[in-house]
């Protein structure tokens, strides 16, 4: 008999350790999946906050050399390059929408109450982002021309409500400080924690008169397929160049710091999760085997003795640690799956009976981590029968106990 269907007869005995072994792989590598899938609905809640919350598009479109901090040397697109700008990317397939941008620093004052404000001024939203953005409280489309929107934390630091008017002043490098008196028309859902996310949204045009110049700072493009991120980056980029445009496209993920914080937060957490899961599997295998191993050398000194080779004991103890870690892989995706589906539906349903604003934050299992858990399971389940396995395999038959 093969020492694979051997080892195999061993799993399918059902002893209690083996049992045990493998719903303990299984529930590891289950906590490490749903883990990881509560992580990737983490991540998409902040792909969801930098693309439409801070307004960073998938794609961004800025003249070569810009400095990105909002700085007086930032350099920008004029009317023509601007024109042009549009006319060639609204040329492209893979793009459903773009619009311009430029930032505006200042200070609002309601008579009573003043605050800085970091003002972005915006261009209509595509369809696309209008999907997005009532969600996040940030349309201003049917806003008067000096309808402005406020983030939550700053409409409590100015006190206003919609439909009150406030002053605003904004001071552009080479240009007088210019005032206008604008109305506030609702409050989008702002992120404080980020130094780039605006607290104040305006009409781009607005911002173009309070800067007192016709020069957008970038263009924010919305793709079709959000998930065609770097084909659309490369195909935009060539677009550009062909045009005569002295151009740089980034993708969202380049821009904001928030989510590249939170990304190296995350990571951070899945690795030592995944660093104890490991710990865990390959301590249960080791004893496993060790054990199944010590209470069988009455039995590997039999298959000795008709002729077994010490090389096919050795496969035969590997094969079955191999076994047990498949048949765990096996349950964890069931369970992993099922869990997920519990987990997504109590959500959904919790977040309909409250009639809770936003993204409800869901467990999506990411199979390519999964994918990489199960080889990294794999090599190191191997690795940690291999010493049990050799002690078995050079177990002298003299030294099996009688019957």
């Amino acid at each position: 008999m093969s020492p694979q269907r051997l080892a195999l007869r061993t799993i399918l005995l059902g002893r209690a350790r083996s049992v045990l072994a493998v719903l303990l792989i299984g529930a590891s590598l289950c906590v490490l999946d749903l883990f990881a899938g509560h992580l990737g609905g983490v991540r998409a809640r902040f792909e969801q906050q930098a693309v439409f919350g801070e307004r960073l598009g998938h794609l961004a479109i800025f003249r070569s050399g810009t400095a990105r901090d909002g700085s007086a040397q930032s350099k920008s697109f004029d009317r023509d390059e601007a024109a042009r700008v549009l006319r060639l990317v609204r040329a492209s397939a893979l793009v459903t929408h773009v619009a311009p941008q430029t930032n505006v620093h200042g200070i609002a004052s309601t008579g009573q109450r003043s605050a800085l404000f970091r003002g972005l001024g915006v261009g209509p939203a595509g369809p696309a982002a209008a999907r997005a953005l009532p969600a996040l409280g940030g349309d201003l489309a049917g806003a008067p021309a000096n309808g402005v929107l406020l983030s939550g934390e700053q409409a409590r630091a100015l006190g206003m409500q919609a439909g009150d008017t406030v002053a605003l002043s904004a001071v552009s490098a080479g240009a007088p400080a210019s005032t206008r008196t604008a109305e506030m028309v609702g409050v989008f859902e702002g992120d404080p924690s980020s130094a780039q996310a605006p607290s104040l949204l305006m009409p781009f045009a607005m911002a173009q008169e309070m800067l007192a110049q016709r020069r957008t700072e970038r263009f924010v493009v919305f793709l079709a397929d959000p998930d065609r991120l770097e084909q659309g980056r490369t195909a935009l980029l060539a677009l550009l160049r062909a045009g005569g445009v002295n151009a740089e496209v980034l993708g969202w993920q380049d821009q904001s710091v928030a989510y590249m914080q939170a990304r190296k937060v995350s990571d951070l957490a899945f690795d030592s999760v995944a660093g104890m899961v490991i710990a865990v599997i390959a301590a249960t295998v080791a004893f496993t085997i060790s054990m199944n191993a010590t209470e069988r050398r009455r039995e590997i000194a039999t298959m000795r003795a008709l002729g077994m080779r010490s090389s096919t004991v050795y496969v035969m103890f590997s094969a079955e640690a191999l076994w047990l870690a498949a048949l765990g892989i096996v349950l964890s995706v069931v369970a992993s799956g099922v869990s997920a589906w519990v987990v997504n539906r109590i959500t959904l349903l919790r977040t309909d009976a409250a009639a809770a604003g936003g993204t409800p934050m869901l467990v999506e299992l990411d199979p390519h981590r999964m994918l990489m858990a199960v080889v990294t399971v794999l090599s190191v389940t191997l690795m940690a029968a291999l010493l049990p396995a050799y002690k078995a395999a050079r177990l002298p038959i003299a030294e099996a106990p009688p019957a």
